[in-house]
This record gives C-alpha cells, structure tokens and sequence, in this order.
C-alpha cells in the first residue's frame, strides 16, 4: 500500500514537472522578458535602498549622455516615501484614526495629512509590521507595479490574439525608464491602485462582471484617480452580460436581431452590481464612513484645486502642474492664461472632456460575437479619458502620476490595436518604439512644460488613423526599396557568377 501511494506520487510529480517544462518551453520568450526584468527591478531596488540609508537618492535631475550629446533630465524625483507613507503606517499601528487633526499633526513643526482612501493607509501600516524594517512598504508598492505586468499582457494578448503582442506590451511596461525610477527606485504610490485598475479591465473581458467592478473599486479604495474609471465601467454594466456561447465568434450581424447580440440594455443587473459596489464601499470604510461630512471632505475636498494667482511667474517646483503653466511658459497673453486656469481649476475643461469620451463609450456597439473588437476601442477611450483626467486635473499633475498612464501606452501601442476588426493582429515596430518614445517626452522636458506634450500625445491617439495611414504608406514604401535592393544584389551576384 505504501508503495503504490510512493508511486503514484512519483507520478504525479514527472507529470507536473512534465506540465511544467512544457508551459516554460511555449512561453520561453515571456520568461525570458520576466526574468531579465526582475533582475533590472532587483539591481535598481538594491541601489535604492543604499542611496535609502545614506540619504543620497537622486532626484531625478541632471544631464545623460546619448549618442555623444549631454541630455538634459527631470525625472522629478520626491521624497514622500520617508515624509509620508513611512509616518502614516507607524500613526496608524500607534493607534491614531485618520481624517483627524490628531492622525495629521506629528508635531509642532510635522504636518502630514492623510486625504487617500483606507486601503493605501492599510498597505503602509502592513509595510511597516512586515520584519524589512524601513522597506515593508516599498516591497509591497514594487510587488504590486511588477505583478501589473500579468493583466498587462493578459489584455495585450487577449485583443490582439497574438502572445507576441503581449510580450512586447509586458516589456515595454517592466522595462520603462519612467516604471523603474518612480515605482522601483522612488517608491511612490500609485502601482496599487493601476495593478488594481488593470485587472479590473482584464476580469472584465474574461466576462467577470462582479469581480472586475469590484476590483476596480478596489483601485479607487487605494487612490481617488481610479474612480474616473467608473465611466467605462458604466458603459459597459448597462450592457447585458456576455453570452458564453456567442462571444468572440466574429460572425456577422445578422437581420434577425432588432439590435446586435449583446447591445440591449440589462438594468436590473447594472443596479444589481451597484448594490454589491456600496456594500463593499461601506464594509471597506467602517468607521470613518459614520462621520461621512468629515470622511468626503477628506477625500473629495481637502486634496483640493490649484489656482494660480500670479500668472507671470511659474509656480514653485513643489506645486504641481496645471494645463495654465505652460501658457505662462511661452508668454501667452494674461487674458488667455487666466481663462485656462479658471477652466481647469474649476473642473470645467474636465467635465467637458469626460462628458465628450463619455458618449462615444455609451454608444459603441457591445457584439457578444466579437468582443474584442468592442474592448479595443474601450480601452482606447479609457486611454483618452485617462491623459484628459492628467492634463485638465484641478489640482495639477506631478510626472509620477503617469505611471498610470504607463500601462495604456503599453497595450494600445499603435493604430492596430484601436482599429476595428476581427483578424489576428501581428507584432509590429510601432508597438516597441511608441511607448518609449512617449515615456521620453514626459521624462526628459521640464515639468513645466512636459504637460504641453501630453497634450500632443492625446491628439496623436485621437488622430492614430491618420498616422496609421503614414505608416502603412512609408512601411510600404520601405518594402518597395528594400525588394529593389535585393533584385539588384541578386543580378549582380548572378552575373558575376556567370562570369
């Protein structure tokens, strides 16, 4: 009897070692991307930490040299990690509650406000108990920005049909200079709530309704940014949910239906999901949600909006940025700065743009029978709502807010990934070279002038069929003299060969 339960162990172990080797060898080159990246995070977290203890972290300004020329930077590096999330893990395991004057003020010359949701608060008081002394919190903020690379390249591969897509799309997301500095090497805050945004969409595409709303909910417990992707996510609830056995079949639409399989309206369950999202909120915000005046204020109110009052002068370096700055960069006239920064600061320009994304989201056509069609252009205006929430944000934007940017930028990275259709879509140049080059106009320029080329990479992806349509003209173009070349080599070696 023991030995055939010896056996059949051995067994099972050759078959999953068998399984094993198996999945390593159909995905060799996604390991080899994972690997290679978590060696980069490991090298860059180390030298984070030295620089940590000795107080000497590069803050992300200076000169690089590229191909022989000196490149000005501003990476714009900061220094909450030490000032705030390490003082709020050890408020809140000494036993003060947040949202109260007691939890903000350490001492007569600290103030240190918490106006984020529970979770992050949470998160720093388990970073702090975790025996890694003054990293805790850090480990657990890179866990979270290097496991986003899972629905990175499960929403990747699943729109394109293409593991080749995913592959790029995880590489250009772990090995991002913008990733590296402000996740790895800064530790700031926002890869748990972009990890919980990203598989918010990807549970939703596998037609995990509940669960994808709640881990998007999830995003906005940790930061208040997520909630704009409630959006999306409402367009998408009002939908009846998938059929299993009509999705992704890419059949055409057929006469019989009065409107496509999929579109009609399901209220019932929209409102249904919306109950399990306030219970979930209310469970998640026990206690402070008992005082709910002092709980929104905190949330809602007290991060607040930035109005500029001096518009001939740029603001100081640790104010962030709004879209008013850069007209005071290139000496607008005051009339016009001022209508900019009433607009933003007031949430006008931002409404406007919400409401704008927002009805094209509502009327894009939800076919069961193929879905990713209807998800491609999902997540494209979700990128666009995204940059408009970043560039008219009331409050102003920091460049590490883009890490949440990062992730888009990885996935829709170039005009075949937003286009309609059906067909498997292949790998491309445009999709390595895209999102770098993005990451680089948001990194290299100054701060106060980094927003004015958000702004070009928000019309570049509303006018990408436009570029597609360039590219397509110089990639065959291209082919042609590259062809030519090679007709021409052939008949010389021919000749020369005959001779």
């Amino acid at each position: 009897m023991v030995s055939s339960d010896v056996v059949l162990t051995t067994q099972t172990s050759r078959s999953l070692l068998s399984r094993f080797k198996t999945v390593i060898r159909s995905n060799l080159i996604l390991v080899t991307i994972v690997s290679v990246a978590a060696v980069v995070w490991v090298l860059v977290f180390n030298q984070a930490m030295s620089d940590f203890l000795l107080g000497t972290n590069w803050n992300g300004s200076g000169y690089i040299p590229i191909f022989g020329f000196t490149v000005p930077v501003e990476f714009e590096g900061w220094s909450d990690y030490s000032y705030y999330y390490l003082t709020w893990g050890n408020r809140f395991l000494e036993g003060y509650s947040p949202y109260t004057d007691a939890f903000n003020n350490v001492a007569p010359d600290q103030y240190v406000p918490y106006f984020f949701p529970p979770l992050y608060l949470y998160l720093c008081a388990l970073g702090n108990s975790l025996p890694f002394g003054q990293f805790g919190i850090a480990i657990l903020l890179c866990l979270f920005g290097y496991f986003t690379a899972v629905p990175v390249y499960g929403i990747a591969k699943y729109l394109s049909q293409n593991k080749r897509v995913g592959e790029i799309a995880v590489a250009s997301y772990l090995l991002n200079p913008l990733v590296l500095y402000h996740t790895v090497y800064e530790w700031l805050n926002p890869a748990p709530f972009v990890f919980f945004m990203l598989l918010s969409f990807y549970l939703m595409m596998k037609r995990h309704r509940t669960v994808g709303t709640l881990a998007m909910v999830t995003a906005v417990l940790f930061k208040q940014t997520a909630v704009f992707m409630a959006l999306p996510l409402v367009a998408y609830l009002l939908r009846m949910p998938p059929s299993k056995e009509l999705a992704d079949t890419a059949s055409e639409t057929s006469e019989e239906y009065e409107l496509v399989v999929g579109d009609n309206l399901d209220l019932r369950g929209f409102f249904k999901v919306g109950l399990i999202v306030v219970v979930y909120v209310a469970i998640i915000s026990v206690p402070y949600i008992f005082d709910i005046e002092n709980y929104v204020y905190y949330l809602l109110v007290k991060p607040g909006m930035t109005l500029l009052r001096d518009l001939t002068t740029l603001p100081e370096s640790n104010f962030p940025v709004t879209f008013a700055v850069p007209f005071i960069v290139i000496h607008t006239p005051t009339p016009i700065i001022q209508f900019f920064n009433l607009a933003t600061a007031y949430s006008i320009l931002l409404l406007i743009s919400m409401v704008v994304i927002f009805i094209p989201m509502l009327s894009e056509v939800k076919d069961d029978r193929n879905l990713r069609d209807y998800w491609r252009r999902i997540l494209f205006l979700s990128l666009l709502l995204l940059l408009a929430v970043h560039i008219f944000s009331p409050r102003g934007i920091y460049k590490y807010y883009c890490m949440a940017l990062i992730p888009f930028f990885s996935i829709v990275n170039s005009e075949r990934m937003i286009a309609h259709g059906t067909k498997k879509l292949r790998a491309s140049f445009p999709m390595v070279l895209n999102p770098l080059l993005i990451t680089l106009v948001i990194l290299i320029p100054n701060r106060y002038i980094y927003l004015g080329f958000l702004v070009l990479v928000l019309l570049s992806y509303i006018l990408h069929e436009h570029f597609g349509i360039v590219y397509n003209e110089f990639n065959l173009s291209f082919k042609y003299i590259l062809q030519n070349l090679r007709f021409r080599f052939s008949s010389i070696t021919s000749h020369f060969s005959e001779s």
